[in-house]
């Protein structure tokens, strides 16, 4: 739709369903609506009845009252049309259903069939012909109704539109082999047999291409590898126009293609032999019959039997380097694709790099066989003899030809692969060595290039960006390989992220887990992982032994180390996150494995791609899927509790070290944060051996301050798991419940003010002065949130008197950022900032580095409120800067919030919207409900100013459920007030009401 009477408006099924108005995307994102808007956009512009409607959304399993339940779905299509800009009412109801009132020029799959049957009126124009061939083609997106699932009339209208389009390639290639440009054809036509292996049209075309690209005995092979597929599957022979053609080939008696009408493409390359004749393309192209040219052993190299998913770049690199050096080793785990990286690579070798490719796969050649001999075996060349004689016969063999020779798999023939690979180099001087390997070869001039994993989601990312990770996109094509119709969608799309960093991006994993769809949903795939060795088993028949199941690949590597590096490899599964080089002497150093002998193994475990280095921070992880194996490995040598108890005393020794200085000292912070996941496996140690609660406790003592600037939760777990045992000492268990309150002071719950209370209760009885005036403060600050301030004032008095005798200025500090904070609370906004600046002003003078931020924070505020807004923005950026230096997540989503909302306040937009969506990340990584709710707000006072009170209201709404009681009764209130206003003016007058009435009832408490 189009003209004065609205905006254009367009549809696509030729990949998802898409609704675009004046040229942006505007689709509804509720898979249901799609359903419904497909099957309209299908009809284009007829009617379609509401019995075909309900079949088409329910088949067989229709709701209770059909016909209401598709009038719901039709009025949230018209919603979301409307809501989208369409301009008018473009869904009507019409006798005996509904209709999309639309030109069927207005569909995608409308105007590629119309440009289909002009490209097939006007082949013999050939650039006309072509341009409307390419401008069908390039109106896909992929494959038609791919998110719209598997009901019937979907996957009949799928098939129908997908065997168009590969009609549309076939002429469309065939147009370019009857012009002569064969040369453009042949990669597409590869790609397109592998995917369509029966299809006899598109094996003749491959043939013809290979056999005008000068490439004989390539289309003869094409055209063998067609028969046996199509005797062993069908039972039958190739159609009789195939048979003649492959007798054509032999007897290179093909005719030759007219002279092309076509404009060459920029790309194209000079067809095989043409340079030597002194033609151009186009002259050579057209000679009849066509000679087969010298032969270029390209025929070595297998046909790609599955897509290659991620790995343009990696591709690029290594034809970089092939470029560069004579000896390239592709480096990496098992299972990472060097094979695969290595194959894509040399396919795409240009004539100017080799003459010659040779592929070698060396995994079924047994360690101690002759190497030489084995090679020239594979490549049938007459070794004469094994070793030397062998070598000398590839060398002359090879001679002075520009030849790329891939070895593939050298890992456990290491040595005899370097001492040939070397002598080759050598004696041949145009000859490159393109290796795979688990280890480089270590000879004079090699490259070496690491092949990492493919790429994962680091974090939660809408439908497009998880669809965009090489991993995940990856698994959904091998899903679909087993299951058409799979689907990422909003549901399954978190689930496969998951999955991919799960496995850690590992190509093979992935893959074994997507053939795993074909029975199991992606939810029920990712639960499992636990267990991925027995999941992950479904290997393709015809891959190598080890790459049939996870298993099997890491036992390959296991079993080329020696007896000291399993020893280490095992040890060191009981590390999380990583390790230092410290760390890997003083816990794997038992049991007959010396200290000094780690170092030397951990880096032949680097060598070999089963450690993962980090030179920039000398530390050294393990995959994930390498670690379950080794820790699979250490229980089988009943190593696991020694190595985890060496574990938890390395650990709590270095949390003793750091975590007392964590207040001052920089490093201090610096260690327990990059240490967190073994802090957290070395409590988990504690809880499992029955004697772990008080070395439980006593690490848990030191974590305090990381816990506390950090993983509050987590650490109240931990506290709680640990005096849930009943072993610990009472005067243990007193300080275990203060640090539980002192953990809960920011987000308060039932269970930390109870702690705290308790821990008060018991020091008292223990007469434990010092404690029991910290505990009291811990109560006070606490209860805060009660509504009764007097009372906590006192608290707050009292304890100062309890320590009146000590000068620290880090507990003076402390007892100001309390009464602060009371102050802040009841409005007491000038009193509340001299506070402030008491506190920060003693904090400082203890060395703190981290109070310092919070407290500017809520100088900022008290300022703000005060009215004093310059100081408050001045105060606000100091204590952003802060917190960025000496990171606090906490504290930096809270600096940001009240940022945002005093520029807000003066009038301020720029810069807040990324200001609001910084904090609101922050807050959610770290799990901070109440800086997520200030951020919501702030969005709400944006979008309300602009005149979007819709958007203000929901907004409204998203900070009111987060924003729990205990804030400020003033900050509620205002928010209460401007969600009535927002809903009011949306037209949402019952909930404008509610918000009335709670605004009411708050407001005495701020007077």
């Amino acid at each position: 739709m189009s003209g004065d009477s609205g905006p254009t408006v367009s549809f696509g099924v030729l990949g998802t369903v898409e609704l675009r108005v004046a040229g942006r995307p505007a689709t509804p994102l509720a898979p249901a609506v799609r359903a419904l808007l497909a099957r309209l956009v299908l009809a284009a512009g007829r009617v379609v009845s509401a019995d075909a409607l309900a079949d088409a959304l329910w088949g067989d399993q229709p709701p209770a009252d059909a016909t209401n339940a598709l009038q719901l779905r039709v009025s949230k299509l018209r919603r979301a049309l409307a809501a989208a800009g369409t301009g008018g009412d473009l869904l009507v109801t019409r006798a005996p259903g509904y209709q999309l009132a639309v030109a069927p020029d207005a569909v995608d799959a409308y105007r590629f069939e119309r440009l289909l049957e002009r490209a097939r009126a006007s082949t013999g124009a050939g650039p006309a012909a072509l341009a409307c061939f390419d401008e069908a083609l390039r109106l896909w997106r992929g494959p038609a109704l791919a998110d719209v699932g598997e009901a019937d009339w979907a996957l009949a209208e799928t098939a129908r539109l997908a065997e168009l389009r590969l009609g549309a390639v076939e002429d469309r290639l065939e147009l370019l082999l009857e012009t002569g440009r064969q040369a453009e054809a042949v990669a597409d036509l590869e790609r397109l047999v592998v995917a369509h292996p029966l299809r006899e049209r598109l094996h003749r075309l491959l043939m013809l291409a290979l056999y005008r690209g000068g490439r004989q005995a390539e289309a003869i092979t094409a055209y063998h590898a067609l028969r046996h597929r199509l005797a062993d599957e069908l039972g039958i022979d190739p159609a009789p126009e195939l048979q003649a053609l492959a007798e054509a080939i032999l007897r290179q008696q093909v005719p030759a293609p007219a002279p092309s009408a076509l404009p060459a493409a920029p790309a194209a390359q000079p067809v095989a032999g043409a340079a030597d004749r002194g033609a151009r393309p186009e002259t050579a192209a057209t000679a009849a019959p066509i000679p087969a040219p010298r032969a270029t052993g390209r025929s070595d190299l297998p046909r790609r039997l599955a897509s290659v998913i991620g790995r343009q770049d990696d591709v690029q690199r290594v034809l970089d380097r092939l470029r560069e050096a004579r000896v390239v080793t592709l480096t990496g785990p098992g299972g990472v694709g060097k094979t695969t990286l290595a194959l894509e690579a040399v396919r795409r070798v240009d004539a100017a790099l080799a003459d010659r490719l040779h592929l070698v796969r060396l995994s079924a050649v047994p360690a101690g066989a002759d190497l030489p001999e084995a090679v020239a075996d594979q490549l049938g060349v007459a070794a004469g003899g094994p070793g030397p004689a062998a070598t000398a016969a590839l060398v002359a063999w090879l001679g002075d030809d520009r030849a790329l020779l891939v070895v593939d798999n050298c890992e456990h023939v290491i040595d005899e692969v370097a001492e040939l690979v070397e002598q080759l180099v050598a004696a041949c001087p145009a000859v490159t060595v393109l290796t795979t390997s688990r280890e480089a070869l270590a000879v004079p001039g090699e490259t070496q290039l690491a092949v990492a994993p493919l790429g994962v989601p680091d974090g939660p990312a809408d439908l497009a960006r998880l669809g965009d990770s090489p991993a995940v996109a990856l698994f959904v094509d091998r899903a679909r390989a087993v299951r058409p119709g799979f689907v990422l969608d909003e549901a399954t799309a978190p689930v496969i992220a998951d999955i991919c960093r799960q496995l850690d991006g590992m190509p093979l994993a992935i893959e074994l887990a997507a053939a795993r769809v074909k029975a199991l949903p992606p939810a029920e795939i990712a639960a499992r992982l636990h267990d991925r060795f027995a999941l992950l088993t479904a290997g393709a028949r015809t891959s190598e032994a080890r790459h049939r199941t996870l298993r099997a690949t890491l036992d390959w590597s296991h079993d080329l180390l020696t007896e000291a590096e399993r020893r280490l490899l095992r040890r060191l599964a009981v590390f999380r996150g990583g390790w230092d080089l410290t760390a890997a002497e003083r816990v794997c150093a038992f049991g007959g494995l010396a200290a000094d002998k780690v170092l030397d193994l951990l880096f032949r475990l680097v060598d070999r791609s089963l450690v993962v280095p980090d030179p920039t921070t000398g530390r050294f992880r393990l995959l994930v899927t390498i670690r379950e194996y080794a820790a699979a490995r250490l229980a089988e040598a009943g190593e696991t509790a020694a190595a985890r108890d060496r574990h938890l005393t390395h650990f709590t020794e270095l949390a003793e070290r750091y975590g007392p200085h964590a207040r001052t000292d920089a490093d201090a912070w610096a260690r327990p944060t990059e240490e967190h996941d073994n802090f957290r496996a070395a409590v988990d140690r504690c809880l499992e051996r029955t004697d772990g609660v008080d070395a439980g406790l006593r690490l848990a003592d030191a974590l305090f301050l990381f816990w506390n600037y950090g993983p509050r939760y987590e650490g109240i777990r931990a506290l709680t798991a640990l005096l849930a045992t009943g072993q610990a000492a009472p005067a243990a268990r007193a300080a275990a419940l203060q640090r539980i309150g002192q953990l809960g002071v920011y987000y308060p719950t039932a269970q930390t003010r109870a702690a705290a209370r308790e821990s008060l209760v018991e020091f008292v009885r223990l007469g434990d002065r010092v404690n029991t005036a910290v505990s009291r403060l811990v109560v006070a600050w606490e209860g805060q949130y009660d509504g009764d301030p007097d009372r906590y004032r006192a608290m707050v008095a009292q304890a100062r008197r309890e320590r009146g005798d000590t000068d620290d200025p880090w507990w003076h500090g402390t007892v100001c950022y309390i009464e602060a904070l009371l102050d802040l609370r009841t409005g007491a906004f000038a009193r509340s900032a001299e506070q402030w600046r008491r506190s920060l002003d003693l904090t400082r003078r203890a060395g703190d580095r981290l109070l310092p931020a919070g407290i500017l924070a809520h100088l900022g505020i008290a300022l703000r409120e005060a009215g004093r807004q310059d100081e408050a923005i001045a105060v606000l950026e100091e204590a952003a800067a802060e917190t960025r230096r000496n990171p606090s997540p906490h504290a930096l989503a809270f600096t940001l919030v009240q940022l945002a909302h005093t520029r807000l306040d003066r009038g301020e937009v720029d810069g807040v919207p990324a200001m609001l969506a910084e904090a609101a990340e922050t807050a959610r990584r770290s799990g901070n409900p109440r800086c997520q709710a200030w951020a919501a707000w702030g969005r709400a006072r944006i979008a309300y100013a602009g005149g979007d009170a819709t958007t203000a209201a929901d907004e409204c709404r998203r900070a009111v459920q987060l924003l729990e009681e205990r804030e400020f009764p003033w900050a509620r209130l205002r928010l209460w007030s401007l969600t009535a206003e927002a809903a009011a003016d949306a037209g949402r007058q019952q909930e404008a009401d509610a918000a009335r009435r709670a605004a009411a009832a708050l407001a005495p408490a701020t007077r």
